[in-house]
């Protein structure tokens, strides 16, 4: 059985109602549904209720049900359909999120929605098989503030998952044709103590609590797991052009860094001669203060010599040589 909590309606002239001053068609819910037909129930029977897929085509009647959720008027069509009250309510509120804060593997990715498409139908058609049709439960277009921007090429399928996660084929097609896929899953915790599976025990008013609820848990954070992660080719371009980019700087940088060792060394080679030079020069002056020094001490020994000669002289002898040399 399907249990859905959201709906589009058209109008006694056969017409899908739009929100006022929008493109969006208006959400119908079905708290608010079950209120209109008890406190005005000529204009809730002017309104048909309709399923929410994307394409228009797709959509099938719905009726609401006291107990708290739409199921399609075709019995048929609705035993053969499963989707449950935590699969509707959790789509519902993600679609209603212009900004997603998403932790997958204890990583951040804050995602800013322009708009989003609800059970689109996807048609893969591959050369060895026959043509894949599927409806993912969202596809959401993001900006590019988001850093998986540029390698998911800005669009991500949501699929919200309570008792099966994707299964391989659907995952497999859609990373060949380039769609990523992020997968919110139903946890105990996020049923947050309910109970709308199996038999009906629960009232509008529950429903309308839990959607408010869940929704409040979603504004902080919402876990997920990519299930789907293709790169897209300018992904790698960009990558490309990154490395080209840094190894261009690095080039650079070395070559201007060669070119200041360059010039470092013909400083310290012209340092180097000029030092080289006032060495010589020094060599040169020790050289003649050494001659002048060995000069000194030659005078010095003659001198002494002189010295010792005229102490072992006697009186009359000093005296003569006195009157025949000059004093020096």
């Amino acid at each position: 059985m399907a249990r859905k909590v959201w709906a589009y309606a058209k109008d006694k002239n056969h017409q899908f109602i739009y929100e006022k001053q929008s493109e969006q068609l208006k959400i119908f819910y079905i708290w608010d549904v079950l209120r209109l037909k008890a406190r005005n129930p000529d204009e809730y029977k002017e309104l048909k209720f309709y399923s929410t897929e994307f394409d228009e085509i797709n959509r099938l009647e719905l009726t609401a049900s006291e107990h708290g959720f739409f199921k399609y008027k075709s019995e048929q069509i609705d035993e053969e359909t499963r989707e449950s009250i935590y699969h509707s309510t959790a789509m519902l509120i993600l679609m209603e999120m212009p900004q997603i804060n998403f932790i997958i593997d204890n990583d951040n990715y804050l995602f800013n929605f322009s708009k989003f498409l609800v059970e689109p139908c996807l048609r893969f058609k591959h050369f060895d098989k026959n043509e894949e049709k599927y409806y993912p439960d969202l596809v959401g277009y993001f900006d590019e503030d988001c850093e998986l921007y540029d390698k998911w090429h800005g669009c991500v399928a949501i699929e919200v998952v309570f008792t099966h996660n994707c299964h391989f084929q659907k995952v497999n097609s859609f990373e060949k044709n380039h769609i990523p896929i992020i997968e919110v899953s139903i946890s105990k915790k996020l049923k947050l103590g309910t109970e709308f599976c199996g038999e009906v025990k629960f009232t509008v008013a529950d429903v309308e609590k839990y959607y408010y609820a869940l929704k409040k848990m979603f504004a902080n954070k919402v876990f997920g797991k990519i299930r789907s992660d293709p790169v897209s080719r300018k992904f790698y371009q960009n990558k490309i052009d990154d490395l080209q980019n840094s190894h261009r700087q690095n080039l650079i940088a070395l070559e201007n860094k060669q070119q200041l060792h360059h010039a470092a060394k013909l400083t310290l080679e012209r340092q180097f001669n000029l030092l080289n030079i006032e060495h010589e020069k020094i060599k040169a002056e020790m050289s003649n203060l050494q001659g002048l020094m060995e000069q000194m001490r030659q005078r010095e020994w003659n001198l002494n010599n002189r010295l010792n000669y005229y102490t072992t002289m006697g009186f009359w002898q000093k005296l003569k040589l006195l009157f025949q040399n000059p004093v020096d």
